[in-house]
């Protein structure tokens, strides 16, 4: 059946002067592209036209010949082949072949091939509908016009190579394409479309921050820039997953994590920094959306610095939503990375109570830590390769934080899967079930146990406080009301029977899990020590470190304590020592004391690095009994933020007047200032340098902008500087025609 639509064009002799020859075609791109939801790509409206279509669904285009011939159907050949990659093949589904015979009036395929239709003809065009194949793989796709006549010999083909590319990517809207997402159910009647928020918006909100004071800061995605869609074919052929593994979203994204970070030395498009020296690039902070990263790295073919955990999962949601995937940014607040698969997060003290620089447990000496906050993305798609259950969201990560099978790569997890403890499905669950569900333990050397340590504590309650997303259709500029809290989707409620049976049944697939969870907790002691919790206070303010004491037992207790606060990089490393004392007292018997250090603004400005994140620390060990307790506390300091003011008659084309205003509430000069602002459909990213700013002084920048389509737009600032970042801004702007 293949031998005869394959065909050679090595024509020899040549083809005849009648047969019919190719002029032009025209894919009418924007009316393509408004019935394939696609007409807000910046391609679309650029010159050479670019289709840019989703699979499952037909689309149109007119073929014109040349010299004023028509097609007269019996008499000419038409065929059209849609090419994918560089070796095109029918069998593998990287080339569709369609033969026109001029009478086609409907289309009569399953969707799941190629198929076409003549619309009509006129005198020297032919106007056909063809159909996607729902599972084609996404890509740059090309066109090729075979004509010819049947009297003629089957080698007398004449080629036209259409120039223009034929963008395909996945179709969300289409019910048998695996990554379909339905509506939003509201008392049985359908209601929003989803794919309205985690497809087509192109501005959303990520949380950051300590767990008490996180908040959502704006993010623009700008999937429909031009340069998105060819960094997203760069990437996708610097992957190296062939063209017809490109059907499977779960390929795709699992790739996209890889490309996303560059830590592999595979030219991704970030750079991870976290240690607060980015002279030689971009602050991760600083950046406002994903487009200048885009932009930058398609201009350069170079990764871009820098990017932290946020950042990659901005981006990673970009390209996704580009291609058609439905995803959202997820945070997760107090999040484990458990460097050795445990399912705990543990920190070990020698016999005298003082914190070892490694695990002893772990082969490579690295640490387990916990981040105040760990940003991935959700994926929404079938999964054909689980048991049934386990589509719908997965988990997906392009912060270089472990390898998964040699490279930094992470997912699909399922998150149903992680849910319920199904470690063994593929990829990589157990490692995102830690992050949010580890147990934090305590050992302390003790010579007479089997492993050379005793377990002290063990925190059940610690890690994956709370996982957020934005709420679909809510976009708060202000507040925090668009705020989805996801936790439930991820683990039963904390402590209850079914988030124990979730983690132990994970722990049971590990061997080294087990003997970690064999050891009990070592019975309490008779003092009991509580470190008072702060969740935030706004800059410039004094705080106390403040830790309770209640020695329950009857004789004297003599208490050796170390109290400090310090700042630190939101990955728990940390920057800066604030403020360390320790004390050596006598606690009477049934007494309670407080402990009490103060720190003052004076102590903490000019060491706090980005986000504002502080750490207290508390520890202390009783002489009598050995007895050892050490807690911390992570909280934020918090900025001030960027006001911006729009004026004008906020219609189409004609100019608004945006005026972005900060001013320097601290008592120090910041240095270094810059000011960076985005809205798509209103400006471009735009970053720009500025002076000094003295304490007290007021930055006031106005600009004029044009917007180009009527709708609600959002408008984010980020103010920068040598000793301040990450104090942003962002404002909503209704446009009318």
């Amino acid at each position: 059946m293949f031998s005869r639509l394959c065909f050679s064009v090595s024509s020899v002799p040549k083809p005849s002067k009648s047969i019919l020859a190719v002029d032009k075609v025209y894919f009418y791109a924007k009316n393509n592209a408004t019935e394939h939801r696609t007409i807000r790509y910046e391609l679309v409206h650029r010159q050479p036209e670019t289709a840019i279509l989703r699979r499952g669904q037909p689309f149109t285009f007119i073929i014109r010949f040349a010299d004023g011939k028509s097609f007269n159907p019996g008499k000419d050949i038409l065929r059209l082949n849609f090419d994918l990659g560089p070796n095109p093949s029918i069998i593998k589904h990287t080339q569709g072949i369609l033969n026109v015979r001029g009478d086609e009036e409907e289309l009569t395929k399953e969707n799941d091939q190629w198929d076409v239709r003549v619309v009509g003809k006129d005198a020297d065009t032919i106007t056909l509908q063809v159909q996607i194949p729902v599972d084609v793989p996404i890509g740059i796709w090309k066109l090729k016009i075979f004509t010819g006549e049947t009297s003629e010999p089957a080698g007398r083909l004449r080629l036209y190579d259409c120039p223009n590319d034929i963008y395909i990517l996945f179709n969300p809207w289409c019910e048998e394409d695996s990554v379909y997402m339905e509506r939003e159910e509201h008392g049985g009647k359908k209601a929003n479309n989803l794919l309205d928020e985690y497809v087509l918006a192109d501005v959303g909100k990520i949380w950051m921050g300590a767990y008490g004071s996180a908040r959502g800061r704006e993010w623009v995605y700008g999937q429909y820039d031009d340069a998105t869609l060819p960094v997203c074919m760069y990437l996708l052929e610097g992957c190296g997953i062939p063209h017809f593994e490109r059907a499977n979203p779960v390929v795709v994204s699992r790739a996209l994590t890889k490309m996303v970070n560059q830590a592999d030395g595979d030219n991704g498009i970030l750079v991870g920094r976290w240690d607060g020296k980015y002279d030689d690039g971009t602050a991760p902070s600083a950046w406002t959306g994903s487009v200048k990263i885009i932009e930058d790295y398609l201009a350069t073919k170079t990764p871009v610095k820098y990017g932290q955990c946020w950042v990659f999962a901005g981006v990673l949601t970009t390209v996704c939503r580009a291609l058609g995937i439905p995803a959202r940014p997820v945070s997760n607040l107090v999040s484990a990375h458990d460097t050795n698969g445990t399912f705990t997060i543990d920190r070990f003290f020698d016999a005298k109570g003082n914190a070892l620089e490694s695990d002893p447990f772990n082969p490579g000496g690295e640490t387990d830590s916990i981040w105040n906050f760990h940003v991935w993305v959700e994926a929404w798609m079938a999964r054909a390769d689980l048991p049934k259950g386990y589509g719908g969201w997965q988990a997906i990560d392009a912060t270089p934080q472990e390898r998964s099978a040699g490279f930094y790569q992470c997912g699909p997890a399922s998150v149903e899967a992680i849910r319920k403890g199904q470690v063994g499905l593929a990829y990589d669950v157990a490692f995102v079930l830690a992050s949010v569900n580890a147990d934090c333990v305590t050992w302390k050397e003790d010579k007479t146990s089997e492993i050379g340590y005793v377990q002290m504590n063990c925190d059940r309650y610690k890690v994956g406080k709370q996982i957020l997303t934005k709420k679909p259709f809510v976009f708060d500029t202000v507040g925090q009301s668009d705020t989805d809290d996801i936790t439930d989707t991820y683990k039963s409620s904390e402590g209850s029977n079914e988030e124990r049976i979730s983690l132990l049944t994970a722990v049971g697939s590990s061997v080294r899990a087990k003997r970690f969870f064999r050891y009990p907790e070592k019975a309490a002691e008779d003092v009991v020590f509580d470190l008072i919790e702060l969740e935030r206070i706004p800059i410039g303010e004094s705080f106390n470190v403040v830790v309770t004491l209640e020695n329950r037992s009857k004789q004297v207790r003599t208490i050796n304590a170390v109290l400090s606060a310090t700042t630190n990089f939101y990955n728990g490393v940390k920057a800066h020592l604030v403020r360390h004392a320790t004390a050596t007292f006598v606690l009477q018997p049934m007494a309670r004391e407080e402990l009490r250090l103060p720190v003052s603004a004076k102590d903490y400005m000019g060491k706090l690095v980005e986000y504002g994140i502080m750490k207290l620390c508390a520890s202390a060990t009783v002489k009598e009994t050995n007895q050892t307790w050490i807690e911390e506390d992570d909280f934020q300091v918090i900025m001030p933020s960027v006001d911006i003011k729009v004026t004008g008659s906020k219609k189409v084309g004609q100019p608004l007047e945006v005026i972005f205003t900060f001013v320097n509430v601290l008592k120090m000069q910041l240095t270094q200032c810059k000011m960076a602002f985005e809205g798509p459909g209103l400006t471009r990213s735009d970053f720009r340098d500025y002076p000094d700013l003295a304490p007290g002084e007021t930055l006031t920048i106005k600009i004029n902008l044009m917007p180009k389509f009527a709708g609600e737009h959002s408008l984010v600032a980020c103010f920068d500087s040598k000793e301040f970042t990450e104090i942003t801004g962002a404002v909503k702007v209704v446009v009318t025609k």
